[in-house]
């Protein structure tokens, strides 16, 4: 499935992943920045939201290759035989 197509329709998906995975990875990396007396660090906090998003994605992409490649039909084929 190219880029463009698989990014409209999972887009909701992967921002409600990167929002869940995104802010627990937040709370435990920046937890002396929101709870305490030091600055975000503003980079990290940003990948830290962007990089769930792109593994979904690019998860979702590698699968319907798989899919399509391996059999000629429409249904999961196992990697792991």
């Amino acid at each position: 499935m190219p880029l463009p197509q698989l990014f409209k329709r999972y887009y909701a998906q992967a921002t409600r992943v990167a929002l869940v995975v995104g802010t627990l990875l937040l709370l435990i990396n920046q937890h002396d920045a929101l709870f305490g007396h030091q600055d975000i660090q503003w980079g990290p906090a940003l990948l830290t939201y962007f990089v769930p998003f792109c593994v979904f994605m690019l998860g979702k992409r590698s699968s319907g290759q798989c899919r399509q490649t391996s059999s000629g039909l429409d249904i999961p084929v196992s990697r792991y035989r």
